[in-house]
């Protein structure tokens, strides 16, 4: 009882080695000892659970300093590790926010155990009977990662609860690779389609750079007197700043597409929009990908005049790769148009000295490889012409 004489229940629960104090609510003819004891019951199932009890968002929990929910600390570990130091920032916290905090956010860090991150990453790789183990991975990494940070943290908690916890095993890695036909059958699909999407699978024929590093380029990127696309180091996966020739098919595409977008190519320099920017908003890339590539696909079959076996635009830049070996292109040389920090050349000492970017060995490679494109496509007609 209050000092105004006002009865006031609260919970008192050792958690941890600490007292936990909750105000469950003030007696009333609304609020009886039996409804007290019914939400006490209910808060006791949460504490057992490792579930927040704080009486409101934000609130702390008294007699547990030190102690956060999992949302809790992600904040803090979003502003020391996260923002401003990984590229992949907007993805992780996107990641975070759409899947590990619905499921686990409300639950005090160090209560996680090995099992319940099990069944939660097994929940989002089969979830509704369609399988998604790629995002199921992708989730239980960043989980595990961010538990690393947290680890020294969290007093009670003995190891990371993702170390052997359930996840699906890695993919066996693509070895998808299109053939001439299918080449010159997507590179007609997507001509027809043209801006954006017909463009931007064009570029990846041409460039083959990774499909993020084509669609989210700014103008600035382009410079058409010296014939260059450079991709800066902070779009491109491995952190390496790469320069790309264009060859004079790749010019063609790409002043095709300043043109879609209503810019000259004597202003790409001043520009630093998304060129294949959304119709809503210019900071982000045109939308509706995964539709426009179904389309795509559908015309290649049609053109070829069967179904393809199934391939991603991914397979694209596999096949460019295996296309400029094919033609004679040196591996370290097709390893460098692909900004691979892999190889012989870049292994060991190596790694350390080698800083030959091999520009002029790319722009022949690309050159070549432009050429080789053009020949495919007027060697493969399109099937449905023919048969008019």
């Amino acid at each position: 009882m209050g000092a105004s004489g006002t009865k006031t229940y609260i919970l008192r629960k050792r958690v941890q080695g600490k007292w936990l104090n909750v105000t469950i609510g003030r007696h009333g003819q609304n609020f009886t000892l039996a409804h007290a004891r019914r939400k006490a019951r209910d808060l006791l199932v949460d504490v057992e659970q490792g579930k927040s009890i704080a009486r409101k968002p934000g609130a702390k929990r008294k007699g547990s300093k030190g102690v956060g929910t999992v949302a809790e600390l992600y904040e803090t570990y979003l502003a020391q590790q996260i923002v401003g130091k990984k590229r992949s920032a907007n993805e992780f916290d996107r990641v975070f926010r759409k899947y590990i905090e619905p499921e686990l956010g409300d639950r005090l860090a160090d209560s996680i155990t090995r099992s319940d991150v099990s069944r939660f990453v097994e929940k989002i790789a089969f979830e509704r009977g369609k399988e998604t183990l790629t995002m199921a991975r992708i989730v239980y990494r960043h989980l595990s990662t961010f538990y690393s940070w947290a680890l020294t943290r969290l007093e009670h908690l003995p190891a990371n609860p993702c170390r052997d916890a359930w996840r699906p095993k890695r993919s066996e890695p693509r070895d998808r690779v299109l053939s001439d036909r299918e080449v010159a059958a997507l590179w007609q699909a997507a001509v027809e389609d043209g801006y954006p999407f017909g463009h931007l699978v064009q570029m990846l024929i041409l460039t083959a750079q990774r499909r993020g590093e084509v669609l989210d380029a700014t103008c600035d990127e382009f410079d058409f007197k010296g014939k260059v696309w450079t991709v800066p180091g902070d779009r491109a996966k491995n952190g390496k700043a790469n320069v790309v020739p264009l060859s004079a098919q790749a010019l063609e595409v790409i002043t095709d597409i300043f043109a879609a977008a209503g810019i000259a190519p004597e202003d790409a320099h001043k520009q630093s929009q998304i060129l294949l920017a959304s119709k809503v908003t210019s900071t982000n890339s045109v939308s509706g990908l995964s539709k426009a590539w179904k389309r795509i696909r559908a015309s290649v079959d049609e053109k070829l005049g069967y179904e393809a076996a199934h391939f991603t635009m991914h397979d694209i830049r596999r096949t460019v790769a295996t296309g400029l070996q094919r033609i004679g292109i040196p591996l370290v040389v097709s390893e460098a148009v692909l900004n691979h920090q892999s190889g012989s050349a870049m292994a060991g000492v190596a790694g350390v000295y080698h800083r030959h970017q091999y520009t002029n060995e790319k722009r022949e490679a690309l050159a070549l490889w432009g050429r080789e494109v053009q020949l495919l496509v007027a060697k493969y007609p399109p099937q449905d012409s023919q048969e008019e």
